[in-house]
């Protein structure tokens, strides 16, 4: 777990905007794309490693990894979390 007093400090490196506790579910749906190999960095890398946590920035578009209760501040590992929606329309088109 993150330290509070941590996390006050902390912002995002793209938008500046204060980071807050992801929900499981969305580290649940990131993991699930993760293992599927669908889930991306915003440089394009396809990660393979899952999380244990994360930080999302105030507008709810990026994530930073936490992997071991140490936060990824690297701006090039970041999550974009449209991606979730994209894979949801996916599969939802898919399932018609």
């Amino acid at each position: 777990m993150i330290h509070p007093q941590l996390l006050s400090i902390l912002r995002c490196p793209t938008t500046q905007s204060q980071l807050q506790i992801a929900d499981q579910a969305v580290i649940e749906s990131v993991n699930v794309a993760i293992a599927r190999g669908k889930m991306q960095s915003r440089v394009m890398e396809t990660l393979t490693r899952p999380l244990d946590s994360g930080l999302v920035n105030a507008d709810g578009s990026l994530l930073m990894p936490v992997y071991e209760n140490i936060p990824d501040m690297n701006p090039d590992d970041a999550i974009d979390l449209e991606q979730l929606e994209q894979l949801d329309q996916k599969t939802t088109e898919g399932s018609e």
